[in-house]
């Protein structure tokens, strides 16, 4: 209890020594396993170099624990929040997606799209971002990702009906009417491409108009 206090308080090095301790000493499988996860899932945490060994190690030792699609999804979500989508991309492979509820189901299709999209592997990005398109929580980053990889593969007409599903969005507004406007100018839209230009020009700095 003690060590599972300091893990949920980010206490990592004090939590991780503890567990540890209590490895060595249960005789109880469960609680072997649980600590071995645990100790794992602290290294990982706390950037030690043998992290992923002991996750892997943890897998190989005990491959009928509950925890083992969770070690999986928390090591891949620590570093996909920490910006690392390369490893986190490594570790989403591993996960058995059909043995995850709804929400973490959610979280894993999206996240596991982004980190294709940031690796610049658009099929497989769009293969997992496309099955959150009408999620609430992930929806409009979605349909903005999908339009991006459109947008880059030269396909305007299907960049443009994502688009304009998010282009209400605060947060893509600056970036959308960018590559709006550049799009409607190749599919040949040249009012609508000069419009959504002059809606950009205020906020534009005088060196790129």
């Amino acid at each position: 209890q003690k060590a599972l206090s300091l893990y949920n308080n980010n206490q990592y090095l004090a939590a991780q020594s503890l567990f540890e301790s209590v490895k060595k000493t249960t005789k109880e499988g469960v609680l072997k396993s649980d600590c071995a996860y645990y100790i794992a899932n602290c290294a990982v945490r706390l950037n030690q170099q043998n992290a992923d060994d002991l996750v892997e190690d943890f897998v190989e030792e005990y491959p009928t624990s509950t925890k083992r699609n969770t070690a999986f999804v928390d090591v891949a979500n620590y570093y996909f929040e920490n910006g690392k989508y390369a490893y986190a991309r490594k570790w989403y492979s591993k996960v058995d997606e059909a043995s995850l509820g709804k929400a973490d189901k959610e979280t894993f299709y999206f996240n596991n799209g982004y980190t294709a999209f940031s690796t610049k592997q658009y099929k497989e990005a769009k293969k997992y971002l496309s099955k959150v398109e009408s999620s609430q929580e992930y929806g409009s980053q979605a349909k903005y990702y999908i339009g991006f990889m459109a947008y880059e593969g030269d396909d305007y007409d299907e960049a443009n009906e994502y688009f304009d599903q998010v282009s209400d969005q605060e947060r893509y507004k600056e970036k959308l009417s960018y590559y709006q406007a550049d799009l409607n100018f190749k599919l040949g839209n040249f009012e609508k491409a000069i419009e959504l230009a002059k809606q950009r020009l205020p906020d534009s700095d005088e060196n790129e108009i």
